[in-house]
């Protein structure tokens, strides 16, 4: 992770967009004590005036910007790519995950840059704070084969909502709109309206709502009015548990799944740590003050993580151009591709079972007989997994949590790899909760990209900067892929839907997302930098601002500082661990010596060993370099069987086999299994002796006489 300094930003190499070119710009923040009074330097909620020129840039109830022309078939509002297949057909070419061999089981895949499962979850965490279109217009129904298990009905699909002055011509396409402001501004903590804002706020020491147990408040009238609960509107999706049971947050997609539940609460456990601590250091504050410097506190740490910690670890090092200060005319406003087809590939990135963890690594306590690891397809809209008194939850019969038990698991593993495939938890029982009448979001990916006008994607491609393709060799070296692309898309390269295309392009180098994909968000996430005039390298911290903010500047401190998990790996954005050591020996004759002549051990290459779980599946095979030294690693593979994750992919216990040849013996003692507990262990040392028979010593090179 890249340091970090909380004073200005440097003013390197200015940004130039082609639609916003950009000048520097000086910005003047008050010292604390004046600002915390004066209400025209405080954010408002719903981003209107971040850009003093252009006040709506940003602002919540906007249109959507696009990078390309809208690609409606008609023109004007009728879904673009109408001629290619349905889109749970080309889901059920290009995204299934499940094993050829056996359907019932589903393909591990391993992420290539070690991304862990923060790869997805904090990147949900952040999308909800950027854009939200809800759906509800115009019937779109996603035709079903006959034959497909999630059919005989198409899946119900209903159309984005829309600006109403839009879609009147070809001069004026139909344009989606957010309801969230597109600044990253924590809108899915603290709301994007005042009514919002106000419903979660106690009014008393700066302080947020909570429940028992340090939780998020619920959606009922022990806590807000109705008023406040219709302005909330929380979304229910699953309608697994009743209205009252979910949690409240500022965005009303919070209760869809239990990690990002987690991270609301972790945000919101932040700002009143904060707040708490300012209260004690200036008790003659007013609430107000309180509440609104948490606010900005507690914003800052969480923009630093996402270009310090998240960005890299996506995007790779140094994928945005360096920052150069505030531009006000940049419009930081969500782009339609952005949020419709790029920052959709953390579906990709999605695995099947949500674990939980003790801070030792070790897993929690469940009375579910099949352990504590929650399925994904059970998760959906079921908040009473979070819970710290260990209540059984009705719903799934697992034994509930604290966010730490959650936030922990989720750094304990890499993330499945981003590619075109997706578990069965999202493509065929999404919101089923376990049962039937789930849905498929790979399909609903591409029929957003579909109902919002998205251009192909090489339309798409060229708008980026990026050239057109001629073939489908072009977009991936994996032979198999192309022959999916081309069965996917009889039509030809012209005809591949943005999304499929983005997911299967070979990644970057150092990023974990295609040049497509990566163009998108590179353009993003500079914009929304340099156009916001709260982000926090445009602000200037006193030194209690500034010794507050660097007790939270990674999310593992801001984890360790809400929660009693603490025994985390530094950058908790990947998932890095390691065994190793050495095979060496000598020989051996009638008089049963194990040593060479001179009484030392030799090194031994080419010796054969397997990385191993505790039920003796094969997770990696490797052989001993010319100095007889060996490792393994999450990357290490493959693994003997492919529904078994391959590598030292997750904490738990490893143990680590020697393969003898025929009349080769070992004279160490087989090794203890090695414990991994967290990310970043890496334990050395694992080292074997052998012996040979004297005669057949010269059969293995570099074996000493």
């Amino acid at each position: 992770m890249q340091s970090f300094n909380w004073l200005s930003g440097s003013r390197a190499s200015s940004l130039s967009n082609r639609r916003n070119h950009t000048r520097s710009f000086p910005s003047h923040v008050e010292p604390l004590e004046s600002r915390v009074h004066l209400s025209s330097t405080v954010e408002s909620f719903d981003g209107t005036g971040n850009n003093i020129t252009n006040a709506s840039w940003g602002q919540a109830g906007t249109d959507l910007l696009r990078l390309a022309a809208a690609a409606y078939a008609d023109g004007v509002s009728t879904p673009s790519l109408p001629s290619d297949l349905s889109a749970r057909t080309i889901s059920n070419i290009l995204n299934n995950q499940a094993n050829p061999a056996d359907p019932s089981q589903e393909l591990q895949t391993v992420d290539r840059q070690s991304l862990s499962d923060y790869g997805y979850v904090f990147g949900q965490f952040i999308d909800h704070d950027l854009d939200h279109t809800p759906d509800g217009g115009a019937s779109f129904p996603i035709a079903v084969a006959a034959g497909d298990p999630i059919g005989p009905n198409a899946l119900p699909f209903t159309r984005s909502q829309t600006d109403p002055g839009t879609g009147t011509s070809t001069a004026n396409p139909l344009q989606q709109i957010t309801t969230v402001t597109s600044y990253l501004d924590l809108s899915q903590v603290y709301g994007s309206s005042q009514i919002v804002a106000d419903a979660l706020r106690t009014f008393k020491g700066g302080l947020m709502k909570t429940s028992p147990g340090n939780m998020l408040p619920y959606d009922n009238t022990t806590y807000f009015t109705p008023a406040q609960i219709a302005a909330l509107n929380m979304a229910n999706d699953a309608h697994a548990v009743p209205q009252s049971q979910l949690f409240a947050t500022g965005d009303v997609r919070g209760n869809e799944n239990v990690e990002l539940t987690a991270m609301q609460t972790l945000f919101v456990r932040n700002h009143n740590q904060i707040a708490g601590k300012l209260h004690k250091a200036h008790p003659a504050w007013t609430d107000e003050q309180l509440f609104q410097e948490a606010r900005k506190l507690n914003v800052a740490q969480y923009q630093n993580i996402v270009f310090n910690g998240w960005i890299p670890a996506v995007l790779g090092n140094n994928a945005l151009p360096g920052y150069s200060g505030y531009k006000p005319n940049v419009d930081a406003t969500i782009s339609n591709e952005f949020a419709t087809v790029a920052f959709r590939f953390g579906h990709s990135l999605l695995s099947s079972n949500i674990e939980r963890a003790n801070n030792d690594g070790t897993r929690i306590a469940d009375v579910n007989p099949n352990g504590s690891a929650i399925p994904l397809a059970e998760d959906f809209f079921n908040p009473t997994i979070l819970n710290p008194r260990g209540v059984v939850d009705p719903l799934t019969g697992h034994t509930s949590s604290d966010i730490g038990a959650v936030l922990k698991g989720v750094a304990d593993g890499v993330s499945q790899a981003t590619d075109l495939m997706a578990v069965n938890a999202v493509r065929n029982l999404l919101f089923g909760n376990g049962g039937f009448g789930g849905e498929d979001l790979m399909a609903r990916d591409v029929q957003r990209d579909r109902d919002n006008g998205i251009p192909d994607y090489n339309t798409l491609r060229i708008a980026m900067g990026l050239p057109a393709v001629t073939s489908f060799s072009q977009i991936t070296k994996d032979v198999n892929v192309q022959h999916q692309l081309a069965q996917a898309y009889p039509g030809g390269v012209n005809t591949i839907d943005a999304f499929e295309g983005g997911l299967a392009e070979d990644h970057v180098r150092g990023s974990d997302v295609g040049p497509l994909f990566q163009a998108i968000m590179v353009d993003q996430f500079t914009r929304l930098r340099d156009g916001d005039r709260f982000f926090y390298r445009n602000e200037s911290f006193n030194a209690e601002e500034r010794s507050i903010l660097q007790q939270g500047n990674t999310l593992a401190k801001v984890i360790a500082a809400n929660t009693e998990i603490t025994n985390l790996q530094s950058d908790v954005f990947y998932f890095r661990a390691s065994v190793s050591g050495t095979v060496s020996g000598g020989w051996y004759d009638h008089t049963g010596l194990d040593r060479n002549r001179d009484g030392t051990y030799g090194p031994i290459p080419q010796m054969k060993l397997q990385l191993q779980d505790m039920e003796g599946n094969v997770l990696a095979t490797t052989v001993t370099d010319s100095r007889a030294h060996y490792r393994f690693d999450q990357l290490s593979g493959p693994a003997s069987v492919p529904t078994i994750a391959y590598g030292l992919s997750a904490v738990g216990e490893y143990k680590i086999v020697l393969v003898l040849p025929s009349g080769m013996r070992q004279t160490s003692p087989a090794p203890n299994p090695v414990v991994v507990g967290k990310g970043d262990t890496n334990i050395q040392g694992v080292d074997f002796t052998v012996s040979l028979p004297w005669n057949h010593a010269h059969d293995w090179p570099g074996f000493g006489r």
